[in-house]
């Protein structure tokens, strides 16, 4: 057999939708084979593995072994996405295949958005691979010279080259340079006018979940003064965050009963004192109704997001002030990256600066580094966003 697996539900059933084959999440087949994760008292995640006979405690009946994915040798397992596969994952993969005879095919890119919290386990298991396969052509784009640039963006082998790479983006008109924090965001909310205005979509991506809110709510508050957008009848979303009909959202929560999948995006078709009625954003026969606690916890505003969030999309545009590669190839009309720079030189710096660092393997030492700066910025008060805050964030 050859089962097709993906980090999330919600890219399982995009792989699915595209192959023409049933698809299911990582974790499904991991937990169909023993695997059971939490979180210790601190937070940290907890992995552990029933073994035939053992009670389940999730259940408190005996766990008999895998009865919906069984594996047997010669069997290969397609992971998809496997760039946004965990170190967690990845070694679960591991020894499920040493049991069972079956191969792993990873197929993604491990330079697209990384795994939150472990990163770097696909350019692992690729250094160990009995064989690997690099394809060097892109069709996501209608312009083929663009496709060429992005192979060159995303792994530059000196700053010298991504110098090179951010001046033919300059020249071709991908980046857009602002002055500050404030004109990024209004520069996004005016990218998805002007898309969305056209019957197009655009991906706007952002580095922080703040700076994506923030975005969001701009766009909702202009459709609304644009006549767009209803603000009589609302819904409360996570964060008390407010969700009018017509609005654009993005669910968090996996919910097989109500068919709705973590990252899944829709638009709000209609809003009762009880439920929310959504329409898939990429089919419109696709509708499904959700609580309204479903709403309050899991649904929040979605015309921008984070690298994760738009991980797996592909739009007709897209506008990037964050993670540079992930979001400048969403779009197969038109990418563009947002620089906060005082001139040219500087704006070109910024980009190849982003793009040398999304070239740097993640070692331990690195890792540790980036767990030191975010514990820093954990133990600062909040402040506002400001250039140089952006740019860093951004880097």
């Amino acid at each position: 057999g050859m089962p097709v697996v993906a980090p999330t539900k919600k890219a399982a059933t995009v792989a699915g939708r595209e192959i023409g084959a049933t698809a299911i999440s990582v974790q499904a087949l991991l937990a169909d084979h023993g695997w059971r994760w939490g979180r210790d008292s601190a937070g940290a995640e907890e992995w552990s593995r029933l073994a035939p006979g053992d009670t389940d405690a999730r259940t408190n009946r005996a766990y008999d072994g895998p009865r919906l994915y069984p594996l047997r040798p010669g069997d290969r397992v397609v992971v998809d996405e496997a760039g946004m596969v965990d170190l967690h994952t990845a070694n679960a993969l591991a020894a499920l295949a040493q049991e069972t005879g079956a191969g792993i095919a990873m197929v993604g890119d491990h330079l697209q958005a990384m795994p939150v919290g472990h990163a770097g386990a696909m350019a692992c298991l690729t250094r160990r691979a009995t064989a690997v396969v690099e394809l060097t052509a892109v069709h996501r784009f209608h312009d083929p010279t663009y496709a060429a640039l992005t192979l060159r963006m995303r792994e530059p082998a000196s700053t010298d080259e991504a110098l090179r790479v951010a001046a033919d983006l300059e020249e071709r008109g991908s980046i857009q340079r602002v002055a500050d924090a404030d004109a990024a965001r209004a520069a996004m909310v005016s990218a998805y006018f002007r898309w969305a205005g056209g019957g197009k979509r655009v991906a706007l991506v952002t580095s922080t979940n703040d700076e994506a809110t923030a975005i969001n709510e701009q766009i909702q508050e202009q459709r609304v003064q644009r006549g767009q957008l209803n603000p009589r009848r609302m819904a409360v979303g996570q964060g008390e965050q407010r969700i009018l009909e017509s609005d654009v959202v993005q669910t968090r929560q996996n919910d097989r009963g109500l068919g709705v999948e973590n990252r899944a995006l829709w638009t709000v078709r209609q809003i009762r004192p009880d439920e929310v009625e959504l329409v898939s954003l990429t089919d419109s026969g696709d509708v499904r109704r959700v609580s309204s606690d479903y709403m309050a916890e899991h649904v929040h505003l979605a015309y921008a997001s984070t690298v994760h969030g738009i991980q797996g999309e592909t739009t007709d545009a897209a506008v990037d002030a964050a993670g540079l590669y992930v979001g400048m190839t969403r779009g197969r009309i038109h990418n563009e990256a947002i620089a906060i720079a005082w001139d040219a030189a500087t704006a070109r710096e910024q980009i190849a600066d982003n793009m040398m660092r999304g070239r740097v393997e993640i070692s331990i030492d690195d890792s540790r580094d980036e767990t030191q700066a975010e514990l820093g910025r954990a133990a600062r008060p909040a402040l506002s966003v400001d250039a140089a805050e952006w740019s860093d964030r951004s880097r």
